[in-house]
């Protein structure tokens, strides 16, 4: 049984790794829509949305991004008055707007995370398919747990 202070030092090394990773990213010479200034929470928003082919409503979107329903009205017409996203009227309920990439941000953000992980697959070499799996899952699990 693992005492509580050895998880906490587990998580320590998570968060290690995890920081460490983040720097590999960050240091990324190439930047999807270059050219474009984008906060932050537009690129993350352009990433969700890249994972979500259907699309999200503006209410799913600010619970994963965080931020206020206004927030996310402003972030998205910045985004529309880009080319990067549109709106469309919910399949499901004709009261509801759905935001989905544009095809030339799909295409973009596709571009970019296809380069990122071709570059980061020798980081990756040392682990089977099976850790790896395990690891993409587990990621997904805590970083999706409470949405």
């Amino acid at each position: 049984m693992t005492t509580d202070s050895n998880r906490a030092e587990l998580i320590r090394e998570i968060l290690s790794g995890v920081t460490a990773l983040a720097k590999v990213l960050s240091t990324e010479q190439r930047r999807p829509f270059e050219g474009k200034v984008l906060s932050r929470s537009q690129l993350l928003a352009l990433f969700l949305l890249a994972r979500v082919p259907a699309g999200l409503t503006p209410g799913r979107l600010a619970e994963l991004l965080d931020v206020t329903p206004g927030a996310v009205t402003q972030l998205i017409d910045g985004l529309r008055a880009e080319g990067h996203v549109e709106t469309q009227v919910s399949r499901t309920d004709a009261r509801s707007r759905i935001v989905v990439l544009s095809g030339s941000a799909h295409q973009e953000v596709e571009r970019f995370e296809t380069a990122v992980v071709a570059r980061l697959q020798t980081r990756f070499a040392g682990l089977t398919d099976g850790e790896l799996a395990s690891l993409a899952h587990m990621m997904n699990r805590i970083t999706t747990e409470d949405r």
